[in-house]
């Protein structure tokens, strides 16, 4: 049986048309591949909906073993509380919004990226429009500074491209802030603080 070895970053799709075209050159026509864990086996009577169908419930019949064993309930427990943990931290944020000096360039860049991780958790619910109209009150808008307009060598130029390139992440359909501000932030540190 022919052997293959996928690339690293091949879709399924790719991978099942390399395992159909492979086991017809072969003389036993067969071929196998191993793709995301599951091993896949394409003969003379497979399709690529055939081989799919496999692949599709071998993953279903892994992850349902995975959350009935123990590593997998403690891994759903910790993510249920880092949930929890994320919205009670989001809430309070929040709240602080309004006391917020928006005046501070760092406390503003501060804010945001206390913020970023409870935006970019999937199971909390963010309040991306309080958020945005707190900013847009106090002169902040997304995706400011951009091109030609951003000037790295002016602190608040500066600032608030970070600041508008965070608003524009929970305005768009991802909803969430992005983790580079943590760089983008440490680096407008370095340079302006």
């Amino acid at each position: 049986m022919k052997k293959i070895e996928f690339s690293c970053g091949s879709s399924i799709s790719t991978a099942i048309g390399q395992l159909l075209v492979a086991s017809k050159k072969e003389k036993d026509h067969k071929a196998q591949g191993v793709f995301n864990e599951v091993t896949l086996i394409a003969d003379e009577n497979s399709t690529a909906e055939s081989v799919l169908s496999y692949f599709r419930k071998e993953q279903e019949r892994k992850a349902e073993e995975y959350y009935n064993s123990a590593k997998g309930k403690k891994a759903v427990a910790d993510s249920k509380k880092r949930a929890k943990e994320a919205q009670q931290k989001h809430d309070v944020l929040v709240k602080k919004l309004s006391a917020l000096n928006f005046s501070d360039d760092v406390a503003v860049l501060d804010w945001l990226c206390e913020f970023q991780n409870p935006s970019d958790t999937t199971s909390v619910f963010v309040q991306h429009k309080a958020v945005l109209t707190a900013f847009s009150e106090h002169g902040y808008l997304p995706n400011v500074n951009t091109g030609v307009d951003f000037n790295e060598n002016d602190r608040d130029n500066f600032a608030r491209y970070i600041i508008g390139q965070a608003l524009g992440g929970l305005q768009c359909s991802v909803g969430a802030i992005h983790q580079i501000i943590h760089k983008f932030t440490d680096d407008w540190k370095k340079k302006f603080l």
